[in-house]
């Protein structure tokens, strides 16, 4: 039976980065590859780009609305029994499709996390290694709701396993009506994966790190904007009231732990912003308000510092 993938780019002023996304999905291997792109309401020729590649089918949405939203859109227009999802500005190798359907198979899987390498411009490794250690995966190991949680405890330096770009079965999308939450500016991969953990979904995680994500040069630790992590908050909440009698005394303690950790992440953020616009006194009032975020700030300030003296 042929294995048959849609791959979904979302994709936000990418015109300088789709055309290779686009390629490294369409050289993909075993498998009858859909591509479909949309364009989040670009300001340059994001939409023109995936407009003139042939075999690539281009939606723009009239006004930007976010990488959950513009999924969405992917998902309710793919045709494939699978739906991947890949970043504008990230690529993957050519047999990673087919790899992750094999795990799939081989698991009874609806879902699918694939492992990753972040890479520089030119697709050059900058770790080590992986995200995950491949002798540290097992792919036939189920991932729990509890389990999932607890990976996305959004503590400093953690490894936090919503950044792993998931591949879904289409039917079960469907079959339990779940799509992304449109509420959400970030961390939409994490809540759709919650979502179809409740359902009932098989979730397993693919050791192979064969998706490229890559970060900018020179560039300094992820920031978010409070708004988008009270957002995040939001999202949690209504998760677990949408759980109901299903809320384990487990799954309440890590999301109680997850709250506070976004809590302190959303504090230090707008310490960072008051820093940057030299309003010190207010940054200093926020910092003895709540001293725990002391540590997180300091570490931020230290990574800009160094990402600053080291030359790009």
């Amino acid at each position: 039976m042929t294995l048959r993938a849609t791959v979904i780019i979302a994709a936000y002023k990418a015109a300088d980065v789709l055309p290779r996304s686009i390629a490294s999905a369409q050289r993909q291997t075993g498998a009858d590859i859909e591509v479909i792109v949309v364009d989040d309401a670009s300001m340059d020729d994001t939409f023109a780009i995936a407009r003139a590649n042939p075999d690539v089918t281009a939606i723009s949405l009239d006004h930007n609305s976010g990488p959950a939203a513009a999924r969405n859109r992917t998902i309710d227009a793919a045709t494939g029994d699978w739906i991947v999802v890949l970043d504008a500005d990230d690529t993957m190798r050519p047999d990673r499709i087919a790899d992750m359907a094999a795990v799939a198979d081989t698991a009874g899987a609806d879902v699918v996390l694939g492992n990753f390498i972040r890479v520089d411009g030119d697709e050059t490794p900058i770790d080590p290694g992986p995200f995950l250690a491949e002798n540290e995966v097992d792919p036939v190991q189920p991932v729990t709701l509890e389990s999932y949680v607890a990976a996305n405890a959004m503590t400093p330096d953690s490894r936090n396993y919503g950044y792993l770009k998931p591949m879904f079965r289409r039917e079960f999308l469907d079959r339990h009506k779940i799509r992304y939450d449109e509420t959400l500016r970030n961390s939409e991969d994490y809540h759709i994966v919650l979502a179809l953990l409740a359902a009932g979904a098989k979730v397993v995680i693919s050791p192979r790190p064969d998706y490229l994500y890559q970060v900018s040069a020179g560039s300094i630790s992820h920031r978010v904007a409070p708004a988008l992590i009270a957002r995040l908050i939001e999202a949690d909440d209504r998760f677990e009231r949408r759980l109901g009698a299903a809320r384990t005394p487990a799954l309440t303690d890590l999301f109680a732990q997850r709250r506070l950790n976004l809590t302190n992440m959303m504090h230090a953020e707008s310490v960072l912003q008051a820093i940057k616009d030299r309003r010190l006194t207010a940054a200093v009032a926020m910092l003895a308000a709540r001293p725990r975020t002391v540590a997180r700030v300091f570490r931020q300030i230290c990574e800009a510092i160094k990402n600053r003296l080291v030359p790009s």
